[in-house]
């Protein structure tokens, strides 16, 4: 839902840029709501890790004013002296319609945080910071201050990724440092990497939502590359999320091997109740022959392989996200970057490596700064991120494919939108 202002300027009301945290009880159910606003007074309400809205500076006002407890009388009156023209009429009808907004958000549900291009058109505005924030597992302490400036800097959402070699008794004291300052916390891993006593720490510490690697309904397709008895435990892991009520997302990549079977896939998931999906195609040039024979897609078969995902959402009634495409890397494994995964699993997103460096969601592993070094405006304002705003404000429709939301961003099959560590 998206509100429209009713003046274009405010003649009273400020918000301070920021993210803005309450819990409610809607029955007996707890309620999460995070109100992001962005520098031109417009903003987002996110419930429960759940569900978005993008929201007009009028819609900001009326939701900070009516989680704040406010009543409907004090909400109107505060909106007409805030908007100029704004008649009784419209402001009671627009207050009543944030009402409705809030109720129907805080609904309980396991759907995936929106994050992406497709649903809420939010870079046409002027935003203060991306979304989210996918980063690599670190120690507790450098964890907690990435954190801290993340939320200063106005970023509702961070994912943790984990890898073989770290510490997985780290992972609930992460997970709980998130959540003590009002994040959507997220784990991404490979389901061989974590531990049944640990998805059930970080869950009571507070995790939302799980991401485990996907590749293949067929176990033997599946384990040969996430390694032995994998496909067994993420199945495992998945049906763990349910009895935890733990929101599971299934991370595919998108692959030689499996993209034709790419509509069985989610098919197989939906079975198990797993419907949020992140799909991540291993790209290469048309030209790139030995790329193609590890097991990369080549660039122009990536409409056609989104075309059969976005059909199959339709049947499945699943949610389904894309992640930038990553540029596959003939120095490595194909293994071994399917199991790292994408850069980013979102546009508005950014990627923050252990050590707090910066990177955007697309193009070359450019460096924008570091988190625990430098100031969130420096990185904010680095080249690397005004080209990549302006890139995407009003990316290329070309006529010879329909309106996929693979496309929301850059052509997918245009290697300079993709995730791209090759030039490192």
């Amino acid at each position: 839902m998206t509100e429209q202002p009713l003046a274009p300027e405010p003649t009273a009301f400020s918000a301070t840029p920021g993210v803005y945290h309450w819990e409610r009880l809607v029955g007996e159910w707890p309620t999460r709501l995070h109100l992001r606003i962005d520098p031109d007074g417009g903003g987002m309400l996110i419930a429960n890790a759940a569900q978005a809205a993008s929201l007009s500076p009028v819609g900001v006002q009326m939701a900070r004013d009516l989680l704040e407890g406010r009543s409907d009388e004090a909400v109107i009156a505060d909106i007409k002296a805030a908007f100029a023209g704004a008649t009784a009429e419209q402001v009671t009808a627009d207050l009543a319609a944030v009402h409705r907004l809030i109720d129907d958000l805080a609904r309980p549900g396991d759907n995936y945080p929106i994050s992406n291009l497709g649903g809420v058109s939010v870079w046409e505005r002027q935003l203060a910071a991306p979304l989210r924030a996918d980063v690599i597992q670190s120690d507790p302490d450098t964890m907690r201050n990435i954190f801290h400036t993340l939320w200063d800097a106005a970023v509702p959402h961070v994912t943790v990724s984990t890898r073989p070699s770290a510490d997985l008794a780290d992972l609930p004291i992460i997970i709980e440092a998130a959540e003590d300052i009002g994040m959507i916390a997220g784990l991404r891993s490979v389901a061989s990497w974590l531990t049944e006593d640990i998805i059930e720490q970080t869950a009571m510490a507070g995790l939302d939502h799980l991401d485990l690697l996907y590749i293949s309904s067929d176990p033997d397709r599946h384990n040969a590359i996430a390694g032995d008895h994998d496909h067994h435990n993420v199945l495992a892991r998945f049906q763990q999320c349910h009895d935890l009520e733990l929101c599971p997302v299934a991370q595919v990549p998108l692959i030689a091997g499996n993209a034709d079977a790419a509509d069985e896939i989610a098919f197989a998931l939906a079975d198990i109740r797993v419907t949020n999906l992140v799909f991540f195609a291993l790209a290469c040039p048309d030209d790139d022959n030995d790329a193609q024979a590890a097991g990369a897609i080549p660039a122009r078969a990536l409409p056609q392989v989104a075309m059969l995902i976005e059909e199959t959402a339709e049947d499945t009634e699943g949610r389904y996200l894309w992640a930038p495409p990553v540029r596959f890397d003939n120095s490595r494994s194909l293994a071994e970057q399917v199991c790292a995964g994408p850069r980013t699993a979102a546009d508005v997103a950014i990627h923050v490596a252990a050590d707090g460096i910066v990177y955007p969601a697309r193009g070359p592993a450019e460096c924008a700064g570091n988190l625990l070094t430098d100031t969130w405006q420096q990185i904010w304002g680095n080249d690397c991120f005004v080209r990549y705003r302006e890139n995407i404000k009003a990316p290329d429709r070309c006529p010879d494919c329909p309106d996929l939301e693979i496309c929301a961003a850059y052509c997918p099959k245009d290697p300079a939108g993709w995730s791209d560590h090759t030039q490192q």
